[in-house]
């Protein structure tokens, strides 16, 4: 039996509708968050691993929407 995909794409959404968090600003948000956890003394070092990884999966510093010349 395999184990069921939490990224499944979602029924009766469109393809838009299901990317909608997906932005530049929500990937910001998302890296914000990363890169608070990389200075919060009081989280893990696997933690800080994890939030490593996932800020480069992110694009690094072109992940945050002020670095992409945008709204500035």
């Amino acid at each position: 039996m395999t184990e069921p995909s939490y990224q499944a794409n979602a029924a009766g959404l469109s393809e838009e509708d299901q990317n909608i968090n997906n932005t530049a600003e929500d990937i910001s948000h998302a890296a914000s968050g990363h890169k608070a956890n990389l200075s919060n003394p009081n989280t893990s070092q696997a933690s800080k691993e994890k939030s490593k990884e996932a800020l480069k999966e992110l694009g690094g510093e072109q992940a945050f929407y002020g670095k992409q010349g945008k709204g500035e």
